[in-house]
């Protein structure tokens, strides 16, 4: 029996098995080869839907696996990998009870961690919301400094203002409103000119909007020298005092990328060829943070849910196919759209590259609330097999079109 392995339970390879079982339901109704056994590793339990962390933890930020999983025939092994060998086809499982599983194919979809800065201090002195534990742990944050007296309890710094620390920024001073009438102070910090600058000129005045209604303080081309218990040395020597400072700071893939080639972009991720595949090696691909695929001609993939979704989605198709000797899809993904949360401002949605606005305000709250409580989830474990599989279908995509 033929064995495709996905690594790792996040968007990428959750997608990738309903939509490799989906492909696998399709030979065995016509009658094809159907010795193919899908088995999904991840050291979580649960599908985390970390777009939503910068709102904080909590059971709706996550959805187990294994009972979805089940319902569409797909092995769940949870724990941790050590490596892979791409020559001998093998995959390394670390712990006490440590094993090794053969595949025939595999899909590399592990992810990405926050980056982390290089600067003393800051494995003891600072918060992230970049895994459902570390959020959990800045909400504890939060809990406590509303209730402190102490003078550094009333200011927060948030390292980078990018899409992530923007959202940190607008919604921790939306909570915080909630959650006390202390007023708090909001530092945020990056080393680039503007804040959101990744983002182009067109979202501009609205982030500077929402940041002046929530009165957040800029510190831009600056960066950090120490993070202290109490405090935090910036570049030019300035100290701003404060016990929590939160970390969004970028991201970068799993190191397991490395294990397929040292030919890595900015990132850490593998470029990969049209259809998904890993050049150079028969059998594997990537998908979600971990790959690194062309959109169109000007621009690749992003770090982004929207895109690990569709990634996931055409390698779980195309490495089932490639195991039955069937052509695999090349991969699209037409339409690009953003959606940033600005807290109590609302929210700013843009499509196109360009980033042009479509959605503010209210109606972009209303917008960002859809994708981040329906749109990203997948279906339930209460669905039947097929509703799941036309779910991730082509054809169906194909219909609707």
């Amino acid at each position: 029996m033929k064995r495709l392995i996905i690594l790792g339970g996040g968007f990428a390879g959750l997608w990738a098995a309903m939509a490799a079982a989906g492909e696998r339901a399709k030979t065995e109704v016509s009658g094809g080869n159907k010795g193919i056994k899908i088995t999904l590793v991840s050291r979580d339990a649960y599908l985390v839907i970390r777009p939503r962390l910068y709102e904080g933890a909590g059971e709706d930020k996550r959805v187990l696996l294994k009972p979805l999983l089940d319902r569409i025939g797909v092995e769940f092994i949870q724990g941790s990998v050590e490596g892979v060998d791409p020559e001998t086809k093998e995959v390394s499982m670390s712990g006490g009870r440590g094993k090794t599983l053969r595949y025939d194919s595999v899909i590399l979809a592990t992810g990405s961690q926050l980056k982390k800065l290089p600067v003393p201090g800051v494995e003891q002195y600072t918060f992230s919301a970049d895994t459902y534990e570390d959020a959990t742990v800045l909400d504890n944050q939060l809990d406590r400094i509303v209730t402190s007296n102490e003078i550094t309890s009333k200011t927060l710094v948030i390292v980078g203002a990018g899409f992530t620390g923007l959202e940190l920024a607008t919604e921790l001073s939306s909570r915080l409103k909630k959650m006390s009438d202390k007023d708090f102070r909001i530092v945020l910090v990056d080393r680039s000119v503007l804040a959101g600058q990744e983002l182009g000129v067109n979202p501009k005045p609205y982030i500077d909007e929402a940041l002046r209604l929530h009165d957040i303080e800029l510190r831009m081309e600056t960066s950090i020298k120490e993070f202290k218990q109490d405090c935090v040395v910036l570049s030019d020597g300035k100290v701003i005092l404060t016990q929590t400072v939160v970390l969004a700071t970028g991201l970068e893939a799993s190191s397991l990328a490395g294990t397929f080639g040292e030919d890595l972009d900015f990132h850490g991720r593998l470029e990969v060829n049209p259809d998904l595949s890993i050049p150079g090696f028969n059998g594997a691909f990537a998908a979600g943070d971990v790959a690194s695929a062309y959109v169109d001609n000007n621009h690749r993939t992003l770090l982004s849910c929207q895109h690990a979704i569709q990634l996931g989605r055409y390698a779980g198709y195309n490495a089932l196919r490639v195991l039955r000797g069937k052509a695999p899809k090349v991969y699209e993904q037409a339409f690009y759209a953003t959606c940033l949360d600005l807290g109590d401002w609302g929210a700013l949605f843009t499509t196109g590259w360009d980033r042009v606005a479509d959605k503010t305000g209210a109606e972009g709250k209303a917008m960002k609330q859809m994708i981040n409580t329906q749109w990203i989830y997948p279906p339930s474990a209460a669905s039947t097999s097929e509703e799941i599989f036309a779910f991730v279908s082509f054809e169906q995509e194909g219909k609707s079109a």
